[in-house]
């Protein structure tokens, strides 16, 4: 009772009145760090030159490849078309007037209208790309789907993502730097440095998996075979066993 009084629209994204994708998360930044995990060890321009290197790299490369799509629609909007256009085959379409349909597909079934792109499943009002209701409902009155897919799936917007271009900013000597910012002094953090040494691997997000170490000896998680500690016996028993149950 707590959560439905609060309004659906507060937690559940199918109510939401804005347009949120998927859930909130650090993903993008997480993926970013991961990329550039190669120059944390580098001095702070160091680190801002490769970053600037690693998106010039980045943008060459996906333009390149959108500038090469033959189709109107991107590749993984195709796809996600292709995946949904064949559970639309199965679907049982009633129509209501010429743009307004129910369509059964043995569950939720679903309302669409072809005037103003809404269904009652919620899903194509908020994803922006025709879901099955509506491809079956397209299919009837052969429309071409591309037209009642959101711009943003275009190839066309994919190009113009990666349109701009990132240059070399030069060597440290020609860098054109106002007086104001380079009488600055930055010292370093006043703090004391923790014993041991300095973390490099990243804290995994909720829900995220982690690979474990598995040992070739003793076939258990957590190390290797350099740093087993089990016996030479238990070892042998741990083969043992595995060969009876594998029997």
């Amino acid at each position: 009772m707590y959560v439905r009084d609060a309004e659906f629209e507060r937690w559940a994204r199918a109510y939401s009145p804005r347009k949120r994708y998927s859930m909130m998360s650090s993903n993008i930044a997480e993926s970013m760090n991961n990329a550039i995990k190669n120059c944390r060890e580098l001095p702070i321009t160091g680190v801002i030159d490769y970053i600037r290197g690693f998106l010039q790299h980045w943008f060459y490369d996906r333009r390149t490849s959108a500038g090469k799509l033959k189709s109107t629609l991107t590749t993984k909007a195709d796809v996600i078309l292709g995946v949904k256009d064949e559970k639309a085959r199965y679907l049982r379409v009633y129509p209501i007037t010429y743009y307004s349909f129910l369509v059964k597909d043995g569950d939720l079934d679903g309302t669409f209208d072809l005037t103003s792109k809404t269904c009652t499943c919620r899903e194509f009002d908020i994803d922006g790309i025709p879901c099955e209701h509506a491809l079956a409902c397209i299919r009837v009155r052969r429309f071409s789907y591309t037209d009642y897919c959101s711009p943003y799936y275009s190839s066309a917007f994919l190009a113009a993502a990666y349109s701009g271009e990132i240059h070399p900013i030069g060597h440290p000597p020609e860098w054109l730097v106002p007086e104001d910012i380079a009488s600055v002094v930055v010292l370093p953090p006043v703090r004391r440095r923790l014993p041991g040494r300095p973390k490099k691997n990243r804290t995994p997000s909720f829900g995220e998996e982690v690979s474990q170490t598995r040992c070739t000896t003793c076939h258990r998680n957590g190390h290797n075979s350099h740093t087993c500690t089990y016996s030479r016996l238990s070892r042998s028993l741990t083969s043992t066993s595995g060969v009876c149950e594998a029997s």
